[in-house]
């Protein structure tokens, strides 16, 4: 701070109220008391320098403040930095420090008393608040001017400053007596107010009222308040006044500084904005799709009862949370990643995912979402629409469950659930040509059940088709699962066994079938007793495509039947007994 102001540290304390005569202008106390950070705009119109600032970073300052540090604009006097803070700052809200200090505006030295407050930041870090209360100027011997003349001069500058400002500003004494204003408070009085009070400007509910804030003023250090009133033109407007005590240099109360703005286009424009969000909420809410808008962090911002209702919290509760505070943390992973892909792309995204239910349950949602820009192109955020597509979604598995069991139907026994002929054929068909790839042999068995005829007359068709069930069961339950077994007819199956290394492996299969088959079969309190006749072809021997085979298998399945029934027959042992 020592480029642009001295501190003289030992002139720490209350300054002499000799100085405030001199200059004409009361100190105000410190206003940290009922103030916050928020309220300190109001003060920008102030004449007396008023700064914040957080060790030596400077963080506000009203147009006094910033004409006292030689600062071109707020954003300047914000990223410049002016040294740390005396030792015996305050370091406690509500502390203060006193001390004179020389600031050299326009390169010029003016002597000031400034008072320091403690005050709370909005991150709960403690900040000084800085009031300056300027002495006359020194003298200037390069111009010959006197304190005086140069006191005069300031008088005038401050004057003509207070008066350029639209907004209103007073001071009052402590009865409530005008003694200074500008000519905005001219205009808003409708008359010199000077050595008058409110009961003698305005109405006695309106001079009341204003009694009470000063008052307030003087009590707590600081109010503000907004009332309605009726300007001299006959117009209606709805003002903002901030007022501030007022102490001489020996803490003697001189009265209240107050700023006071017409806010009433401020207000409409916020009542137009209400209105126009209640609409928007109202036109969501009637929407049965979830909406949503999120800005550029991920945190919820606009919503509707739609989307509430996926969460099961109300849609108050919901309003500034992200992501992670309203899903499960994987599903808002996911989220959180999939709008990074908006912002990526720049382009309107579609996705379904499934999500919780509060009642345990779980939904499929279709969400569409768009990067949404201003005016001027800057990225906002994005806005979301979400359906429900559980039905949908149960529709189309229902589809391809049909869809499937239609192709389940078209290639497989409807009684034993084992593959038809159709699909026998296709399979036979492609391990025929593995077959002929590898140069391993294959052997397709052909299976006639022996007594059924006779068991399905006595014990009826439905025994019947049981016995036909357990029978195929029993057939399948001797192959390996790469096997295939088919119903191609009554009681007549076939299997295509791949990878026979030997003749004999398919007669060890076919003999296991035959033993399996033979067994009781317990039927509704009944014990039906079948059997099998088994014929054997092998590709390498006995045809070379899947109609051949079939034609081989079955000869051999009849010679097995005229050999006695419930054994097995190669086709090539017939061939052997009957050459021609």
């Amino acid at each position: 701070m020592g480029h642009q102001a001295d501190q003289n540290q030992s002139g720490v304390g209350a300054p002499g109220e000799e100085a405030c005569a001199s200059t004409g202008r009361p100190m105000t106390a410190p206003m940290t008391a009922s103030m916050t950070v928020a309220d300190l705009p109001l003060l920008d119109g102030l004449w007396a320098p008023v700064w914040l600032q957080d060790g030596g970073r400077m963080l506000w300052g009203n147009r006094a403040a910033l004409e006292l540090w030689n600062a071109a604009s707020l954003a300047d006097f914000q990223t410049r930095d002016f040294g740390s803070q005396p030792e015996d700052a305050p370091q406690a809200e509500g502390e203060t420090a006193a001390g004179r200090w020389t600031f050299y505006p326009k390169g010029r030295p003016v002597a000031a008393w400034v008072r320091r407050s403690g005050m709370a930041l909005p991150d709960g870090r403690l900040g000084i608040l800085h009031e300056a209360q300027l002495a006359a100027p020194l003298a200037d011997p390069d111009h010959g001017r006197t304190d005086t003349e140069a006191l005069d001069r300031e008088r005038a500058m401050l004057q003509s400053l207070i008066d350029s400002m639209p907004d209103i500003v007073f001071f009052k004494d402590v009865n409530g007596t005008y003694l200074k204003v500008n000519r905005a408070m001219l205009d808003y009085a409708g008359r010199p107010p000077l050595g008058l009070t409110d009961h003698r400007l305005f109405d006695a509910e309106t001079a009341v009222r204003r009694r009470r804030t000063d008052q307030i003023a003087m009590q707590k250090g600081f109010s503000r308040s907004e009332e309605w009133f009726v300007h001299p033109d006959g117009r209606r407007v709805l003002m903002e006044t901030a007022k501030a005590v007022c102490l001489d240099r020996s803490g003697k109360m001189l009265g209240v500084v107050g700023i006071a703005r017409d806010i009433t286009e401020r207000r409409q424009t916020e009542k137009q904005l209400l209105r126009q969000h209640a609409l928007l909420q109202g036109i969501i809410d009637t929407i049965p799709d979830a909406v949503f808008f999120k800005d550029r962090d991920g945190v919820l911002r606009k919503a509707n009862r739609a989307f509430a209702s996926w969460t099961g919290r109300p849609l108050e509760q919901l309003i500034g949370l992200d992501s992670h505070e309203i899903w499960p943390d994987e599903m808002a992973d996911g989220i959180r990643a999939g709008d990074a892909s908006v912002y990526a792309e720049g382009q309107p995204r579609r996705n379904e995912e499934s999500i919780p239910l509060p009642d345990g349950g779980r939904i499929w949602v279709e969400i569409l979402k768009a990067p949404i820009r201003d005016a001027g192109n800057e990225l906002l955020g994005l806005v979301g629409v979400g359906r429900d597509i559980t039905l949908r979604k149960a529709a189309e598995e229902d589809l391809r469950r049909s869809e499937a069991e239609k192709d389940h139907l078209a290639n497989h026994d409807a009684l034993t659930g084992l593959p038809n002929r159709r699909l026998l054929f296709d399979r036979l068909d492609v391990a025929l040509v593995r077959s002929r790839r590898s140069g391993r042999s294959l052997a397709l068995l052909f299976i006639d059940l022996d007594g059924f005829k006779a068991v399905n007359d006595r014990m009826g068709h439905d025994c019947g088709d049981e016995v036909l069930r357990i029978a195929a069961a029993r057939i399948a339950g001797c192959l390996r699962r790469s096997d295939t077994v088919a119903r191609v007819g009554g009681d007549e199956f076939t299997i295509v066994l791949e990878d026979v290394t030997s003749a004999a492996d398919a007669g060890g299969v076919a003999a296991k079938i035959v033993e399996a088959v033979a067994l009781p079969i317990p039927v509704q309190g009944m014990t039906a007793v079948i059997g099998a006749s088994v014929g054997i072809a092998l590709s390498q021997s006995d045809g070379s495509d899947a109609r051949s085979l079939l034609v081989a298998a079955d000869g051999a399945m009849y010679r097995a039947k005229q050999a006695g029934r419930g054994t097995h027959v190669f086709y090539k042992d017939i061939l052997r007994k009957n050459p021609d």
